[in-house]
């Protein structure tokens, strides 16, 4: 397969210039943004996000007639000559809900959450990322000018404490989850075993 890489990193350039331009902008506006985002921000911002999910996945936009309480997929005209009860599922209807609503339609309206549910995890992952990549393209520009100072080197044995320590909070936090393997009292038994082998 032959591709033109001269234009795909000329516009891979671009983009990125195009991507900084939007956060100085937004930066000037909302220095902080990168640390703090008020709500009304995030939800000016992920409108913006879900416009171009919208048209990233056109399948998303889907109609429905309802009969009997089952979701039935239709096409544009019948869905229109459609008197009864409907349903036209888009990215701006499934993100209206608040994740309290949202949770609430699991036991009020089954069908629907579990119609929505995988396009509205898929939506909010697409938002999140974006807005990610926002408050890391602000604190690239809050960093212009400064010399990065890098920390001192760990030693080898410091990483094993650290290592040893993670373990402990790991499987304490898997216990609390449910997972039957996390043995906090075989961990600390295993820790200690393989620091008195370290040390000695």
């Amino acid at each position: 397969m032959s591709i033109n890489l001269k234009q795909i990193a000329y516009q891979q350039a671009t983009n990125k210039d195009n991507e900084r331009s939007l956060a100085r902008q937004v930066y000037e506006a909302y220095p902080n943004l990168d640390d703090e985002v008020q709500d009304e921000v995030k939800a000016e911002l992920f409108a913006g996000y879900q416009l171009r999910v919208a048209e990233n996945q056109p399948k998303i936009d889907q109609r429905f007639i309802i009969e009997s309480g089952n979701y039935i997929p239709v096409d544009v005209a019948k869905f229109e000559a459609s008197k009864g009860e409907k349903y036209h599922r888009t990215v701006a209807n499934i993100m209206a809900y608040t994740p309290q609503a949202f949770g609430a339609l699991r036991q009020s309206n089954p069908q629907l959450h579990s119609l929505i549910k995988a396009e509205r995890d898929q939506v909010n992952k697409y938002c999140s990322n974006r807005l990610a990549d926002l408050k890391k393209a602000i604190k690239a520009i809050k960093n212009e000018g400064v010399a990065k100072v890098r920390g001192a080197t760990k030693t080898f044995a410091e990483t094993v404490k650290d290592t040893m320590d993670g373990l402990k909070k790991k499987c304490a936090n898997a216990k609390a989850r449910g997972d039957d393997s996390a043995n906090e009292k075989k961990l600390i038994t295993a820790i200690s075993e393989f620091n008195r082998k370290w040390v000695s």
